[in-house]
């Protein structure tokens, strides 16, 4: 019987793969904090990622995902054949981050089943003026400039290498039943309608170690099982519950996940803001190491980001504004997690500017979140705090890219509710503000 592979099982791995690469990309460009230059080995490295993220979503038909890869690694290719071994930082770095966040932003989408209809235009016109600037460089410094990439562009098939030998099996590409022709379907619709056909889970990295103890545990109850006829029934028993107790362990180690790859993505965020918002914003991190279950660390990341965001936009302040305040020029921003028993903390500090309850009161009264006649002195300033995440709260003036729509906080607090946790908002000592979530850890 010949093998079958389904449009289903294709686009778990090809999301599982660009996710992980993604993330390993992002690893590289933010290692160390004194690290301001790419290594020829870092080059080479990324070079490598792009090219398979190209490869694979050519292969997929996501043209624009495809895209965005193939001209940053236009740049890496450049870069790799003239053997620069050392390359700073600034400049690459915000093309890398601007393809990343773009190729993000559409791989979610076509997980949540949705059309990844995203321009890579922006990303493009980035690649492209650095990509100048680049060869520029190159021809000052006398450097001859290698041939144009061999590779072609991404098109709307991808082109394999033909086999030359037979293969063993038959192979069937099982695609189920024929869509219904539309013309205004796009390349990749019909993977993502073959996706939402059924319930599945998503893929997940599992460590080798765990698949060793898994099959260790495996071998633990064949050999029991052998061994029943001229066994007690309490010997059985306990070498039973002792090997069940392993397996539950196990498994549970198994579906969790460092808090570091919350953290990573919080890097971005802020590198990011740092620039739009012409501010120098530092992340210092603690617990990255704390282990958590991948659902629960899935559903954070978003009340996190919303946090970092409004710690960066309206916490921290200008650099002018941090030098006549005495305060270093460049703002920082502290994430830290820890465990309390069966409940995950994750803390967000900042030494930018307290929250002004009064402002806080007297715009959720202007807005009707409480009544007219309300006094300041009804309520702890805890709960002028928590106004904030009232739906449609902002003490912005005007509405910027970033902020002022009166959403972030309020999708905080709706999530944490989700999840049974407890939200805190609160001043800190000597400056700045700390925004505590607790969300139990099953």
């Amino acid at each position: 019987m010949g093998e079958s592979y389904s449009p289903e099982g294709m686009l778990d791995s090809y999301l599982y793969e660009c996710f992980q690469l993604l993330e390993q990309m992002e690893d590289i460009v933010f290692s160390g904090e004194t690290e301001d230059f790419f290594s020829a080995e870092d080059i080479q490295e990324i070079f490598r990622i792009l090219h398979t993220i190209k490869g694979t979503s050519s292969i997929m038909m996501y043209d624009n995902i495809g895209m965005a890869a193939h001209k940053l690694e236009d740049i890496f290719y450049y870069l790799r054949e003239a053997a620069i071994e050392e390359l700073p930082k600034e400049g690459l770095s915000e093309c890398i981050y601007m393809a990343a966040d773009f190729m993000a932003e559409e791989l979610s989408k076509i997980k949540e089943g949705e059309n990844p209809d995203g321009s890579p235009e922006g990303v493009i016109r980035e690649a492209e003026r650095y990509l100048e600037e680049l060869k520029f460089h190159l021809r000052e410094q006398g450097t001859e400039l290698p041939p144009e990439n061999i590779y072609a562009a991404p098109g709307m098939y991808y082109n394999a290498p033909q086999r030359k030998e037979k293969p063993k099996k038959p192979v069937k590409i099982d695609l189920g039943m024929e869509p219904e022709q539309n013309p205004g379907m796009q390349p990749g619709d019909y993977v993502i309608l073959g996706g939402k056909q059924t319930e599945k889970d998503a893929l997940v990295g599992i460590r080798i170690s765990k698949l060793e103890e898994i099959t260790l545990l495996s071998k633990k109850l064949v050999q029991l099982d052998k061994e029943l006829e001229r066994m007690e029934k309490k010997e059985i028993e306990s070498r039973l519950h002792g090997i069940v107790k392993e397996l539950k362990t196990c498994v549970q180690d198994m579906r969790k996940t460092p808090i570091a790859t919350v953290f990573r993505r919080m890097k971005l965020v802020v590198y990011d803001l740092s620039h739009k918002l012409s501010k120098e914003i530092g992340l210092e991190t603690e617990g990255e190491e704390l282990l958590v279950d991948r659902l629960v660390a899935e559903q954070l990341t978003d009340p996190l980001m919303h946090i970092v965001r409004n710690a960066a936009d309206h916490g921290i302040e200008d650099v002018e504004e941090r030098k006549k305040a005495g305060k270093p020029a460049k703002g920082t921003i502290w994430l830290s997690a820890e465990k309390r028993g069966k409940r995950l903390r994750l803390s967000a500090r900042n030494d930018g500017k307290e929250l002004d309850a009064r402002k806080i009161f007297e715009r959720a009264r202007e807005k009707g979140f409480i009544p007219e006649t309300a006094d300041i002195g009804d309520y702890t300033r805890e709960e002028i705090f928590l106004m904030v995440t009232y739906p449609g709260f902002s003490t912005m003036d005007r509405v910027t890219e970033i902020s002022g729509r009166g959403i972030g906080m309020d999708i905080v607090a709706s999530r944490l509710e989700e999840l049974g946790g407890i939200l805190r908002i609160g001043n800190m000592p000597g400056g700045g503000m700390e925004v505590t979530m607790e969300v139990p850890t099953d």
